[in-house]
């Protein structure tokens, strides 16, 4: 058995190649995009709340209180905070906290806005886990959470100059069009994403131009923010000199799953039968990225960060796992 280490954090068992009619059919698909982007029923649109959350100034004297509105105005969410600020990670020997208020003074307001966002955004790809196979939203939604993660700690490395939870968001659904083609064809994409997403090839281009184009076509009819829309629709662009500081950060925490993966502590396996991204490890255009936002130099310290706070991760990963 060989291996191939094609995107992401794990090495993975040789798989068929395409054959020529997968191929063909993987061209014709990716080249008919748009099409996709006006069929509302190949993607159904998050929870606006998802939305919503990253328009609350954190700054405000009144963060408190809108952010257990929104975490109450959904029954699930609300359990869900409950039950993270109840765990033992966070619980005490006390009578357990029954009040979303109690609940965001024991998280802070930094970690309820992750657990509500990671929450949010897993029962959404849960309904696409009814189409596409299991295992491969298990890594896709690894994958984005650890883009997520990594796309927080550059933001707080950058002092205020990026949105921590604009990155943290633009992470997690930068490849929000990977999701709508795997929607609207899970066995041929299911069959692309194993062979590595066909990187250094033509298709790979054309997956490339798909899925940016389609994701952010898809953000923007959902309202999602601007910001996102570009995050999306620029993440393959490298240091395009009309991005924003965000879509560069979320450009490089694109390419580091491997390596957070490898770091000594982190309790968090990497998918078996999916690579773990489309693309691969560190490159001189992560360093030309990485010099832009002033952060040269820096890689080995954002990974460590990461890992640092990989207990936060894997709380947030367990959903999609099970």
């Amino acid at each position: 058995m060989t291996t191939t280490e094609p995107g992401g954090a794990a090495a993975i068992a040789a798989v068929e190649p395409l054959t020529a009619q997968e191929e063909a059919d993987l061209r014709t698909f990716f080249e008919e995009w748009t099409s996709l982007s006006e069929a509302e029923e190949h993607m159904p649109p998050p929870s606006p709340l998802a939305f919503r959350l990253l328009s609350l100034d954190t700054h405000s004297p009144s963060i408190s209180r809108e952010l257990e509105e929104i975490i109450g105005s959904d029954p699930v969410l609300a359990a869900r905070v409950l039950g993270v600020a109840n765990s033992a990670r966070f619980g005490s020997s006390g009578k357990p906290l029954v009040e979303i208020q109690a609940a965001v003074l024991r998280l802070g307001i930094d970690l309820t806005m992750d657990v509500c966002e990671a929450q949010l955004l897993e029962l959404w790809m849960r309904t696409s886990a009814a189409v596409v196979d299991p295992a491969l939203m298990h890594a896709l939604w690894l994958e984005y959470l650890m883009t997520g993660f990594c796309a927080r700690e550059i933001a707080l490395m950058l002092s205020g100059d990026v949105d921590r939870h604009v990155a943290y968001a633009g992470g997690m659904l930068h490849d929000v069009g990977t999701l709508a083609l795997c929607w609207s064809q899970p066995k041929l994409m299911s069959r692309f994403v194993e062979v590595g997403y066909a990187q250094g090839t033509p298709l790979h281009q054309a997956f490339v131009i798909a899925h940016t184009g389609l994701g952010a076509g898809l953000l923007r009819r959902w309202n999602a923010p601007r910001e996102l829309v570009q995050i999306a629709g620029t993440h393959h662009a490298g240091l395009n000199p009309r991005a924003l500081a965000s879509a560069l950060v979320v450009f490089v925490s694109d390419h580091l799953h491997q390596a957070v993966f490898e770091h000594e502590g982190i309790g968090l396996k990497a998918p078996a039968e999916y690579p773990l991204g489309c693309f691969g490890g560190a490159t001189e255009a992560v360093t030309a990225a990485l010099d832009a936002l002033g952060l040269a130099d820096q890689l080995d310290a954002i990974i460590l960060r990461v890992g640092k706070a990989s207990h936060r991760l894997e709380m947030l990963a367990t959903g999609l796992a099970k």
